[in-house]
């Protein structure tokens, strides 16, 4: 009985907002394609490759938002330098992940939106290099964040443009650009 507590306060908080409010609740599922781009400073590594992008969401009133997502960065390649004289090797990075992001969203009129986010991803990586092969794996938890816009074509169908920025251990810099395509249920009314 002690663990249903917190659960019911949260439940009782969700229940208690104004009829206008609950109008604007909305469970959704989107999917997105984009450009992903990432740099390794200590290889002089720097690549780039198309991105995808699934994932479902809560929206809750106008402002408040969950979301959890999968995204696959894609295949990203370049030539890094070995040692000084020897020929360069071809590197191959493949990375995706799961994420979970809290979004506050802010209405700039009745049907444009635009949203920052803030979470976590689960990331896993497979690098090789050069013809050796074997691959090397790592994996990870680490920071996201983001923002966009997100524009309501018809009451169920919405696009969405954001900017994700990754903060994965083994890169100096990793952002993502997708556009979205979304499909919202409401609910509450």
């Amino acid at each position: 009985m002690p663990r249903l507590v917190p659960a019911l306060l949260l439940l009782s908080v969700f229940a208690l907002p104004a009829q206008s409010v609950r109008a604007d609740n909305e469970v959704y599922g989107g999917l997105g394609v984009g450009y992903s781009t990432f740099k390794i400073d200590a290889l002089d590594f720097e690549g780039s490759a198309y991105a995808t992008r699934e994932f479902l969401g809560l929206r809750y009133g106008d402002y408040l938002g969950l979301e959890l997502g999968y995204i696959d960065f894609g295949t990203v390649k370049d030539r890094v330098a070995v040692q000084q004289g020897q020929p360069s090797l071809n590197d191959r990075v493949e990375t995706s992940g799961w994420d979970l992001a809290l979004l506050g969203f802010y209405p700039i009129d009745s049907g444009l939106k635009a949203f920052g986010k803030l979470g976590a991803i689960r990331w896993e990586s497979e690098a090789t290099l050069g013809s050796f092969p074997l691959p090397t794996k790592e994996d990870g938890t680490d920071l996201m964040w983001g923002f966009g816009l997100d524009f309501r074509g018809s009451e169920r169908f919405h696009v969405r443009i954001e900017a994700e920025f990754v903060d994965i251990e083994f890169a100096s810099s990793w952002w993502v650009l997708t556009t979205s395509l979304i499909y919202g249920v409401p609910f509450g009314r």
